[in-house]
């Protein structure tokens, strides 16, 4: 990839519907913290509150994000969810498997190739205890919603019914971060208690494991696409990987100078990347724990008394283009920035655009489609079919790392010791990309 700016990113003509319906009068111009889209790109989760002081989270729809000829009818609210306190995480699972299927009786057994044997296992015996038919709710078909509040609650709704399915509450403070899995309907939950929960929302909702081994707040949480691995991220330069099956920890890993925000995976779990307030995204291997890059906001980079500081530049969320290509992030500097993440030839800044008070990216599934969300309880739409267009690999040996890398699972480590050339492995490892 070179080094040239690619074609800027446009305000789709969808933003200006969705701005008509943020911009209405009910609603003050607060924080917007977290946003997100749905797995199959549908739907989008702003959280809003209202003239009465009432929180809730707004649920826009659109069948096509990039159209050019748009209608009220074509995005439109799809509900309006309301919730007891603030709303500090959003998180969209997908229940993947369909009660008519052959695996009704056995509804929690996930056949994915993206789900390794071992953690299969794990999820049959923990749920074996309590029969399908007792089973109060069914999460196996249907798109959920699960919101963090201020008071500790995780509210998990029916985006199909709109229907409140659950209350968790074992949080006793704001819980700021949530992630489900891709195809198990786990969610990880992090609060301001110290606290990360697992919750089996295919075993109504159990709390399964609490990890509690810190004094200080989690500021994030990640499952892996394979769902191997679990990652949090937390002030005094925190980011612990854990091994889902054992749930040990693999790696501490050192490079942060100050709090770090938020992390996101690559799609083949190879590769992890890390914002922080001290001016940087750091981009790890999950399978040596390695640095393979970093992607300054401020340059030069402050020292590291400066960066542990308040430097004006805290680079806030992350999210990685499909296939690894960009990744995109906000900062406190207000600029949204993509920078390449599969060249070996530089890690500067390929584009960035002004945003006034932005707060957190995110981005659909297929990549097409961005959405920004800023302090002014504003969220822009942004295209992302030139980024696609113009750093799409059309290498078979990049997707043949992809394809490995992902069916991998608990055995990565292994490609250390592939009796194949050591460039090879070099390769697979994405050490051809580390700056010269």
């Amino acid at each position: 990839m070179s080094n040239q700016l690619i074609i800027q990113p446009d305000v789709l003509p969808t933003n200006q519907v969705l701005q008509e319906h943020l911009n209405s009068s009910v609603f003050l111009t607060n924080n917007v913290w977290k946003i997100a889209f749905s797995p199959c790109s549908e739907y989008l989760a702003i959280p809003k509150q209202d003239i009465y002081g009432q929180y809730c989270v707004l649920i826009m729809r659109c069948s096509d994000w990039n159209a050019t000829n748009i209608t009220d009818t074509d995005l439109c609210l799809h509900n309006r969810f309301t919730c007891t306190s603030a709303i500090w995480s959003l998180a969209f699972g997908e229940g993947k498997l369909s009660s008519n299927s052959i695996i009704k009786s056995n509804f929690y057994e996930t056949n994915s190739p993206s789900t390794p044997k071992p953690r299969r296992e794990l999820l049959e015996r923990r749920r074996s205890s309590l029969s399908v038919v007792n089973r109060r709710y069914d999460f196996t078909n249907n798109i959920f919603l699960a919101a963090g509040l201020a008071d500790g609650r995780i509210n998990v709704w029916n985006i199909n019914t709109g229907e409140l399915t659950l209350i968790l509450k074992d949080h006793r403070s704001t819980v700021c971060g949530l992630d489900f899995t891709s195809s198990t309907m786990q969610l990880a939950s992090c609060s301001h208690d110290t606290k990360i929960k697992l919750w089996d929302l295919l075993d109504d909702g159990n709390m399964y494991k609490t990890l509690n081994e810190w004094t200080h707040v989690i500021n994030a949480v990640k499952w892996s696409p394979d769902e191997t691995l679990l990652c949090a991220v937390g002030p005094y330069e925190l980011v612990v990987l854990y091994d889902t099956t054992t749930w040990q920890e693999l790696f501490k890993l050192e490079g942060h100078l100050n709090s770090v925000a938020d992390c996101v995976f690559s799609s083949d779990s190879a590769l992890l990347a890390t914002a922080s307030y001290d001016t940087r995204v750091i981009l790890w291997s999950t399978i040596t724990g390695e640095i393979i890059k970093s992607f300054a906001h401020k340059i030069p980079i402050p020292l590291k008394i400066y960066a542990g500081g308040d430097n004006g530049a805290f680079v806030r969320s992350v999210v990685m283009t499909k296939y690894n290509h960009v990744l995109v992030t906000a900062c406190d500097d207000n600029k949204v920035r993509w920078f390449p993440l599969v060249s070996s030839q530089s890690s500067k800044v390929i584009h960035e655009r002004t945003e006034t008070n932005v707060l957190c990216v995110a981005i659909t599934s297929d990549s097409k489609t961005m959405a920004v969300s800023n302090r002014n309880g504003e969220v822009h739409l942004l295209s992302a079919l030139s980024t696609l267009s113009t750093s799409q690999p059309s290498s078979l040996k990049y997707f043949c790392r992809l394809l490995i890398n992902s069916s991998c699972g608990m055995n990565r480590k292994e490609i250390l010791n592939l009796s194949i050339p050591q460039h090879l492995i070099s390769y697979l490892l994405y050490r051809d990309i580390k700056m010269k």
